[in-house]
């Protein structure tokens, strides 16, 4: 925030003040002398009598010093007015000094190295005059000017008009003549050692985003809060350098095919829209698993009570084929429990299982055998889930069942096999049925060190799921991709989607070799509305916008391959996964 400059700032509603709460490093003010008082404004016919530099800036410094214990900001982030003189040189600056003496403390950095340094620009005096004035003044200089040595320091920086160098209006990219125009004069003053500003430049997001990668060191703006949500979290907005994983070639032998399926695989990226698929792809330097797939469609995720949904009632409608309520886990929008998935398909000797990297009593998970009104009910879907029809449950929150259930229930499900905390225990070779609850230190985000937990964990449950012969239905929620958005942390999203389409090949190489396997891709919900600002395939980097830290209504991709796979093209509600599911199995629902 110390680059970021606040252009024209007295045309603000609140001067000064909203651009120095977010803590703006330079603030603008253009003065004219009028009957020996200094006012603020644009032009002469703006003045009005109660727009005087003493009020609208000197005053307001002086109080910013006071409120922060003689510092322009607590951070110690250093500030500076940049006063553009629109009046002659000599008087008006004459004038600036007389009201700026008696607070020299402020101002002159000689003095109090935490001052505000004072920039001049606009109507300067000829530049061998520059010496003569108080040296509390520096001086906004030219890249096209020259200036004695004995100068350099009194030089804040240069600046020059933007459209000298292009006319881009900051939408889309610069020309490559108009490129290599704007990054020679930039690079030239930095060269010469000065900081360069441009006036004048398209006042967008992609713009100040390129105006930074070029390197521009002091950008201005009209749009205070916005410029300042941008350089504030660019970090979280940008991501690159990411392990990129190899992808899998699948040989289409069954896909699209009509052949019953004798297993379905259910992949949910929790909060995982095109935008965040595509960030994959990018980071991935231009390859997914996912975009192997050949049979697309889109699921149109609203619930009954809201136009975007949660993750309980987007699980549910998958689950159970109804649309609900958000917060409802396995009920309809009555509050009447209804069958899911597993329970519909263990009758016909259809084993289930479920596999997350969030607590196993998160809403995905819970609406594949939980039935309740809340979805942070973890004390009932603990107990729901030991008595649901699934075979084989993974994933964390070993510290919240220690904490909602005895430890006589807990010790009567590890004595029986089921209950296994410690995932080195995990034997995938037991025909038990097993609840797999590791410790959320296990399952935490790929930023924290997770590992290949969701890959290996794939590997065991298709291990032990197959072993019947009778075929199975395994949900794999990619959980943490929606944190990422909430978060609005491209980094941490970006990995996580990695990691998931990292397990998705390894489930197409299952399906390959079983030729019976129905793959499905899709996602509960978007989360964030995230917009992909810019980024560079080759290299794997890529910048984004968040839109909100909420859930969005935008329908979502579905991918699928093996066999009865073209069942999920076209757009359909999320519900229609469900039916389609189980018309895979060939399994009829009246």
């Amino acid at each position: 925030m110390a680059q970021a400059h606040s252009h024209n700032d007295y045309e603000r509603s609140t001067p000064f003040y909203a651009a120095a709460s977010l803590q703006f490093g330079s603030i603008e003010a253009d003065i004219h002398l009028k009957d020996g008082e200094l006012y603020v404004a644009h032009d002469t016919k703006d003045i009005q009598t109660v727009r005087t530099f003493r009020s609208m800036y000197l005053q307001p410094v002086l109080r910013q010093f006071e409120l922060n214990n003689g510092q322009a900001y607590t951070d110690g982030t250093p500030l500076q007015l940049l006063i553009d003189v629109k009046t002659a040189a000599a008087p008006t600056l004459k004038a600036l000094q007389q009201q700026l003496l008696p607070y020299r403390q402020y101002f002159d950095r000689s003095v109090n190295p935490k001052a505000v340094r004072i920039v001049l620009s606009g109507n300067l005096p000829p530049v061998s005059e520059w010496q003569q004035y108080d040296p509390m003044f520096f001086f906004d200089g030219r890249p096209d000017s020259t200036y004695p040595a004995e100068m350099r320091a009194r030089i804040a920086m240069l600046s020059t008009d933007f459209e000298k160098y292009s006319k881009w209006n900051g939408k889309g990219t610069l020309t490559p003549e108009d490129l290599k125009a704007v990054k020679q004069i930039i690079d030239s003053t930095h060269a010469r050692g000065f900081a360069f500003r441009f006036w004048g430049a398209p006042d967008t997001r992609s713009a100040w985003y390129k105006l930074m990668d070029l390197g521009v060191d002091m950008i201005g703006t009209d749009h205070p809060a916005a410029f300042s949500d941008v350089i504030r979290n660019v970090s979280a907005t940008t991501t690159g350098s990411l392990p990129i994983h190899p992808v899998y070639t699948p040989t289409y032998a069954s896909d699209a095919t009509n052949i019953k399926s004798k297993n379905v695989i259910l992949f949910i990226g929790d909060g995982t829209g095109l935008a965040q698929m595509y960030a994959g792809y990018t980071a991935n330097k231009g390859d997914l698993n996912i975009f192997r797939m050949k049979q697309l469609g889109l699921s149109k995720t609203q619930s009954s009570d809201n136009y975007h949904t949660d993750s309980a009632a987007g699980g549910t409608a998958m689950g159970s084929g109804k649309k609900t309520n958000n917060r409802e886990i396995g009920m309809d929008n009555t509050y009447v429990s209804i069958p899911v998935l597993p329970e519909i398909l263990a009758p016909a000797g259809i084993r289930s299982g479920v596999l997350v990297t969030e607590e196993i009593t998160g809403a995905t998970p819970a609406a594949f055998y939980g039935h309740t009104a809340d979805r942070d009910s973890s004390r009932t879907l603990f107990h729901q889930l030991a008595d649901s029809k699934l075979s084989l449950a993974i994933g964390g929150g070993k510290e919240e069942l220690e904490q909602e259930t005895t430890a006589r229930w807990r010790d009567t499900l590890a004595t029986q096999g089921i209950l296994i905390t410690d995932a080195a225990k995990w034997n995938p070779t037991t025909g038990n049925r097993t609840l797999v609850i590791l410790s959320n230190k296990v399952v935490n985000s790929m930023q924290q060190g997770r590992g290949d937990y969701l890959k290996q964990s794939l590997k065991k449950a298709l291990q032990q799921l197959n072993a019947s012969g009778k075929g199975f239905f395994l949900m794999v929620e990619g959980s943490r991709i929606d944190h990422g958005g909430h978060f609005n942390n491209l980094d941490y999203l970006v990995r996580e989607m990695l990691d998931f389409d990292d397990a998705i090949g390894e489930a197409m190489a299952f399906a390959d070799k079983d030729k019976q396997t129905t793959i499905i891709v899709t996602a509960d919900h978007e989360t964030s509305g995230l917009a992909l600002m810019d980024g560079d395939i080759s290299q794997g980097w890529l910048r984004g916008h968040f839109a909100t830290n909420d859930h969005t209504g935008i329908p979502v991709m579905v991918f699928a391959y093996g066999p009865n796979s073209q069942l999920f093209r076209g757009v359909y509600e999320n519900t229609e996964i469900f039916s389609k599911i189980l018309e895979c199995f060939r399994i009829s629902r009246k």
